[in-house]
Order: structure tokens, then sequence, then C-alpha cells
């Protein structure tokens, strides 16, 4: 699982160093595509930051202990079921009265201090088997690397705007200082021409950010679905079903738009508990 995760944060990588350099040179790319990957490796540690996540080592010896037996149960399932080796995996909680749980990137995972007080063992374990599919697939390198790379795109069509259309007041400026042109029509013409060009550099710049938020949100449903799969695999599926149904459940249940669907990270409720039960029957 692991593998799959690293190589497709590396295709992504490779493509940002080939596309950079074909536009920018060997040398800008090499810098920006570091700093690309280095964002998105490194910026769990700020997500951790900006959420108040207390290490499990520094919690009340009641919640200490009770991370530290799921981790252990979670470290024998991982071994026996898909041979990956998870004991580096460092648990966190979040001082949160918010049902919910997070996998911030490589190696750091947290639950919010609601969640752990309010499940047992068994159904900690199948929200926290839910993160560590994330974790050991890079979900969450790999949402950064791509929040990254839009970024860079619409920040470079703004520079390419900003270009374009000052190119055009230079050339206007001077074909009216050497007489070629001038008078309302003209002004009127070069209007016209300046407002296309702001437009479609606009349009092609919303492009972007809609594409961005409808793959991803195609993607993140994905990466849920199969994150509830493997929770399953490790024994957990009826204990996740569980949580699902009455806690998260409970927190959405209103009717959602077309445009909520298609931009929503997450899979509707029901028909991830659906998915769950048909993993277990097909086991």
């Amino acid at each position: 699982m692991r593998t799959f995760g690293i190589v497709k944060i590396a295709v992504v990588v490779f493509l940002d160093f080939i596309v950079l350099n074909h536009i920018l040179g060997m040398d800008a790319a090499f810098i920006l595509t570091a700093g690309i990957a280095l964002y998105a490796c490194l910026g769990e540690y700020s997500a951790l930051w900006k959420d108040k996540a207390i290490h499990l080592e520094d919690l009340p010896d009641d919640e200490r202990l009770k991370l530290m037996r799921v981790h252990q149960r979670l470290t024998e399932d991982a071994k026996r079921v898909s041979g990956v080796d998870i004991s580096g995996i460092k648990l966190h909680v979040i001082p949160s009265d918010d049902l919910n749980a997070y996998a911030y990137g490589i190696q750091n995972a947290a639950v919010t201090r609601s969640t752990l007080h309010i499940c047992d063992d068994a159904t900690l374990c199948s929200v926290l088997g839910h993160e560590v599919s994330h974790l050991l697939n890079m979900d969450a390198v790999f949402h950064r690397l791509i929040f990254a790379n839009v970024t860079l795109a619409t920040v470079g069509i703004a520079i390419g705007s900003f270009i374009s259309v000052s190119f055009l007041w230079l050339v206007f400026i001077l074909m009216c200082a050497f007489g070629i042109c001038g008078g309302v029509l003209s002004m009127l013409v070069f209007h016209g021409v300046n407002s296309i060009v702001k437009s479609a550099f606009t349009t092609l710049q919303k492009f972007v950010i809609v594409a961005y938020q409808l793959l991803m949100g195609l993607v993140s449903r994905s990466c849920e679905f199969r994150a509830d799969k493997y929770s399953c695999q490790l024994g957990y599926g009826s204990q996740l079903s569980y949580f699902l149904s009455h806690f998260v459940g409970g927190q959405r249940q209103e009717q959602r738009s077309i445009h909520q669907i298609l931009y929503a990270s997450h899979p509707d409720t029901e028909k991830r508990v659906m998915r769950i039960k048909e993993y277990a029957l097909a086991e």
C-alpha cells in the first residue's frame, strides 16, 4: 500500500519538473518542484499545529492508555492482514467536540477528544483503521501536492494576464505616440480587445479551479471508500458501520444539492454503510 502512495507522489513530482523545466528552465523548475514536494510532505506538521493536536505521550493517563491499546491492536492487525508495519504511526488528540478523525500525511493521525471518549476500543480501532489507510496511501500528501500545483497554475495564469494586458497597453501607447491610432474609436477597440484578453484569462483560471474541485472531490470520495474497506479488512466493519450510522449519519441528515454532491470530499453516509455491508458479504 505504501508503494502505491510513493509511486503516485513521485509521478506528480516528476511531471511537475518536466512541465516547469519546459516553461522556466531547469534551475527554476528544480527550485519550484522541490518547494512543492516539501510543502506536500511537511504540510502535515503545520496542520497538526493548526489543529492544536496533542501527541499521545502528552495526554492524561486515561486517554493515553486508551490510545496506546488501540495503537498496539491496530499494529498487530495491520501486520496480520496486510503485512504492513504501522508501529511508527503517531497518534494525537484534537481538543474538539466534533466527532471526527484525521490523517495528516505520512505518519500522523488524530481523533477528536469527543470521538476518543464516546468510542470503545474496537470502534476507535475502526475509525483509526480508516485513517491508517489514508496514511499508507499518502492521500493527504497527494491532495496537498495537487493543491500546490493548482495554486501555482492560477498564479501563473494571473501573471500571464498581467503581462498580456501590460503588453497591450504598451502597444496602444506606442501606436498613439506615432500617430498610428487615436481618438474615440481607437479607445473603444482597445478597450474591447483588452476586455476579451482579461476575460479569457479569468475564464481559464475559473476552469482550472472548478476542474480541480470536481476532480479532487471524485478522488477523495474514492479514497474514503478504499479506507472504509481497509478498516473492514482489519476486522472492524461492524464497528465502523455503527459509528457512521449513529454518529456521522446523525450530523448529515440534510438533503444535499447536486453542487454539494459533486464537490463533496466524502460520500453520502448511507452509501458508505451500504458498501461496508457489501464488503462483509464478499468476505
